[in-house]
């Protein structure tokens, strides 16, 4: 249930972290999905707060802007990926990409030369831990794992199916635990939906 200070911090746009979450020592994954470049300040300051050896982002990179829809869009496109490149490549994190409808992978090799890029959907190891990774929920669900990382719409939700834990990236920020297995989630800031839905022109 949401505190009233993770609500007040939500109002006002930011994002609130848990003390208790910055000063854990296990090591952790963070998953997110289809993040608008309005977000990419507070994704920024959760990596430096948090220091997670693994980062799982689900697609969408910039999701403000629709590519697919709007193809001509690809020069303002590729000038927020750089901005997310400096953010994640700048971490000490392992970082792995499932590249979503609205990506493009021609510019994301491009600037991101040390991640983990996946096209579609794989199957990864992680600390003994076995991760699907997916943009779309039909790239898991057509071959879960004991953890399955997804975005691009709601028609999946976060839960427990078959003892196989799932885990939507635009519902909630997920940080999971790579040594006890246990999943914290964060609520995005307001607005973020809205610029997912093309209702701020941040980046257009």
């Amino acid at each position: 249930m949401i505190n009233f200070k993770e609500f007040i911090y939500n109002v006002i746009g930011k994002l609130y972290i848990p003390i208790e979450l910055s000063e854990s020592t296990e090591k952790r994954l963070l998953h997110v999905s289809d993040t608008p470049a309005c977000f990419y300040p507070e994704l920024r300051m959760l990596i430096e707060r948090l220091k997670p050896d693994y980062i799982v982002h689900t697609g969408d990179l910039v999701d403000n802007i629709k590519l697919a829809l709007y193809p001509t869009s690809i020069y303002e496109h590729e000038k927020w990926i750089k901005r997310l490149t400096a953010i994640l490549e700048n971490s000490d994190a392992e970082i792995i990409l499932a590249l979503g409808n609205h990506d493009n992978v021609e510019i994301e090799s491009k600037h991101f030369r040390r991640s983990r890029i996946i096209k579609k959907a794989e199957t990864v190891e992680i600390e003994n831990l076995s991760f699907r990774i997916s943009h779309m929920p039909k790239g898991v669900l057509d071959e879960p794992a004991q953890y399955n990382l997804f975005g691009h719409d709601l028609t999946l939700k976060s839960g427990c199916i078959d003892n196989k834990l799932y885990f939507n990236g635009i519902s909630y920020i997920n940080i999971i635990g790579l040594e006890s297995g246990e999943c914290t989630t964060l609520c995005y800031p307001s607005g973020i939906d809205d610029a997912r839905l093309g209702r701020h022109k941040i980046g257009l």
